[in-house]
């Protein structure tokens, strides 16, 4: 996952500006948008920095990386609230959503799940590295998106362009907690219905030995 995260931001350096550049030409003027690349490699950068000192402190101290990660966790989560509530709070307009936007919202991050999946899947992958990439597929860092469209447009465009990531947002968590949910039921059920037929298959076994002891209570060996 660490490494997945560290790929995708490096090469977005250089696939993001290609991206807007080639979907920014069906609807504007490529010209017409300006971006401050600067600002940018400085947010990307500054997500990379953490990431290598989380994986050399992970190598070096691994004890001591898990207390790090339980405080980093909740900090980040706190975090994640506190940008989401002012983010709401300050582009009050982007609550003003049209039904395309809502369906466009619900489908992307649905298709990031599955797809990453069935790809993985495709490529051969293991059961556990196919779910790590469906989830670094579904689950995008909206944080970032929402940085870079506040640095790149308008006030007045902001309203429209802010919609987007915070409708991503809303339904990557909505989804992977669904996600989440359906496979901790489905290990908990298979978990009990294994330990079920152990235990019937062991109460078959002693049935079976005591029945066996019965029947040959009385034997003794002879051969001395």
């Amino acid at each position: 996952s660490i490494s997945m995260t560290t790929c995708s931001t490096l090469f977005a350096m250089g696939m993001m500006p290609l991206c807007l550049f080639v979907y920014t030409k069906i609807w504007t003027d490529s010209n017409a948008i300006v971006l401050p690349y600067n600002s940018i490699g400085i947010s990307l950068v500054a997500l990379i920095i953490p990431v290598s000192f989380g994986m050399y402190v992970n190598h070096r101290w691994p004890s001591k990386a898990k207390i790090i990660l339980k405080i980093g966790s909740i900090v980040g989560a706190i975090l994640i609230v506190l940008i989401a509530v002012v983010g709401g709070i300050l582009y009050k307009g982007s609550w003003i959503i049209s039904p395309k936007l809502w369906i466009i919202g619900t489908i992307f991050p649905a298709a990031g799940y599955s797809l990453g999946f069935l790809l993985a899947r495709v490529a051969g992958l293991s059961w556990h590295r196919c779910r790590t990439v469906s989830l670094e597929t579904g689950m995008q860092n909206t944080q970032l998106c929402s940085t870079i469209v506040q640095l790149s447009f308008s006030p007045e465009q902001l309203e429209l362009m802010f919609t987007f990531p915070l409708l991503y947002s809303i339904f990557q968590l909505l989804f992977a907690l669904l996600i989440l949910g359906a496979y901790r039921v489905y290990r908990r059920h298979r978990v009990k219905t294994k330990t079920d037929v152990e235990k019937v298959e062991e109460k078959e076994d002693s049935k079976s030995t005591s029945s066996h002891a019965k029947i040959n209570g009385g034997f003794v060996s002879n051969e001395t």
